[in-house]
């Protein structure tokens, strides 16, 4: 009832008093900080009215920018609200504010991640300012300061969002000092707030009134300083004064900024895991007659801290099905690569707390398809490389679940070893990782007689390399076809991956 209740208040967006840590609703708000000038404060929307000869914002919301009840917003007295657009309406009052990238990236982040919690967002922007001017003693910086410790009594820390340079670009000067200015502001920030890890999330300049707009974005894209990503703005369409963001083009980097949220709350490099095979790899558990039931165990559960590298090469909070845009013509449901993620997480042995999982694996494939030179071959090394590009990281294995469709013919059966010898050591030079560990799964099924079935799992199981190991499925249940791995077959495999990966691989430890 209490929560129904809190809810109600803030669909009518009813202040909630702040006064005291423990006065607010929430447990732990995620604060988001907003700073910088007028295209963080928000211009998309904002049009000069040739009656008035004044500035007006055309009031459209589009749906990424919607209010959210669990988005809130510190005003300027200091009280949380629904936020809603202009978010920095008391904020940058004597300027007209309009679409801003702050209630986008907030409903990004909670679309990717529904359990990520309450965002409350903290606005600070002031359009036309200078790095000077948020320098340490200097208004806007104290007020920065006052206005996030104050947000902080009722959560934690998770970013700030910064746009800011605009105004360095008319003066040489400014743009020759603005990156040591901006690395002492972002260093004097951290220190101040007591969050020395804080995740600085600055965008590159699209625009400025300037002759020095270059200057100024070279210093932003090689500020160089841990916990700090840079987003680059530049293409993104303009307003007709040439300096503002649309509205659309607000939202388009609002985007980019959550996916480098979403590289880990700190920047963390992530563990990264290759998953590759055929169907029982992508996952059919619990699909039936071309339908999967959308049954997720608890084993499965989405984490924050477990990442899927998409289609798009763009990393996001993994979830079931995690093939679905790989895998594409197939049904995909459950597969093992989500409860080995949570396992690894689970026993603390994570080098670096993030797993980043990249899906590869597509249903009714040879082993002929994945060969060195073959479309799913170079697929693979593709996605690997760009995966380490992304935020960086390490490939600590590749999973491997592949066969069914070898059993059909028995010469495939014969020549499989050599062939699967071949494929790790070409997969191992190309990715430049000689040792990398290589775990891969004899057999629960096939799809020809039973003696090739066994051939097969002959096969798999007699591969003698190094950091090779073989994880053993045969008599884990199977769905009604017979020959695909039911849902919780698919969490005991990803566990007795798991389990493999971290008796067999010490440097994990």
């Amino acid at each position: 009832m209490l929560s129904f209740i809190l809810l109600a208040l803030l669909a009518h967006a009813s202040p909630i008093q702040c006064k005291h840590p423990h006065s607010h609703p929430h447990p732990k708000i995620n604060i988001i900080i907003l700073a910088g000038q007028s295209n963080m404060a928000g211009r998309g929307g904002v049009f000069k009215d040739t009656i008035t000869e004044t500035l007006t914002w055309d009031g459209m919301v589009p749906p990424e920018c919607q209010p959210n009840p669990s988005i809130l917003r510190l005003t300027a007295n200091l009280t949380w609200v629904e936020a809603h657009e202009p978010l920095h309406a008391d904020i940058d009052y004597n300027k007209t504010n309009g679409v801003g990238p702050g209630m986008p990236f907030a409903n990004t982040v909670l679309n990717k991640d529904p359990n990520f919690g309450v965002i409350g967002l903290v606005p600070c922007a002031i359009g036309g300012t200078n790095i000077s001017q948020w320098q340490k003693g200097e208004l806007l910086y104290e007020q920065l300061v006052k206005r996030s410790q104050f947000a902080m009594q009722s959560g934690v820390y998770r970013a700030m969002l910064w746009y800011q340079g605009e105004s360095d670009t008319e003066n040489q000067q400014d743009a020759e000092l603005y990156k040591d200015n901006l690395k002492r502001f972002f260093s004097d920030l951290s220190f101040d707030l007591k969050t020395p890890k804080l995740p600085i999330i600055q965008v590159g300049l699209a625009s400025g009134p300037g002759a020095y707009i270059e200057e100024v974005r070279e210093a932003q894209l090689k500020t160089d300083m841990p916990y700090v990503k840079c987003v680059d703005a530049k293409g993104l369409p303009l307003g007709p004064d040439g300096l503002h963001l649309t509205t659309p083009s607000q939202e388009s980097h609002s985007a980019k900024c959550w996916l480098m949220l979403s590289l880990g709350q700190n920047n963390t490099p992530k563990d990264i895991f290759i998953l590759a095979g055929q169907s029982n790899m992508a996952g059919r558990g619990g699909v039936n007659h071309g339908k999967w039931d959308g049954n997720i165990p608890p084993e499965c559960k989405p984490k924050r801290s477990i990442l899927r590298f998409t289609a798009n090469l763009d990393w996001e909070v993994a979830r079931e099905p995690l093939h679905v845009d790989i895998d594409v013509g197939k049904v995909c449901g459950v597969g093992p690569g989500m409860a080995f993620a949570n396992e690894i997480i689970r026993s603390h042995r994570s080098g670096t707390g993030i797993i980043g999982l990249v899906p590869c694996a597509v249903g009714g494939t040879s082993i002929n398809k994945w060969g060195k030179g073959s479309r799913l071959y170079d697929q693979l090394v593709k996605r690997a490389n760009e995966a380490l590009k992304d935020g960086g990281g390490t490939i600590r294995a590749i999973l491997w679940y592949q066969g069914e469709s070898d059993t059909l013919n028995k010469d495939d059966d014969e020549t499989y070893k050599g062939k699967m010898v071949k494929l790790i050591e070409d997969l191992r030079l190309d990715l430049n990782l000689p040792s990398l560990p290589f775990i891969q799964i004899a057999l629960a099924s096939g799809e020809g007689t039973n003696t090739n079935i066994e051939m097969m799992r002959k096969a798999q199981m007699g591969i003698k390399m190094k950091n090779v190991k073989c994880v053993d499925a045969k008599g884990l249940p199977l769905n009604a076809d017979n020959l695909h791995l039911t849902t919780m077959s698919e969490v005991k495999l990803g566990l007795k991956l798991a389990y493999t990966f971290l008796l067999s691989f010490s440097h994990f430890h």
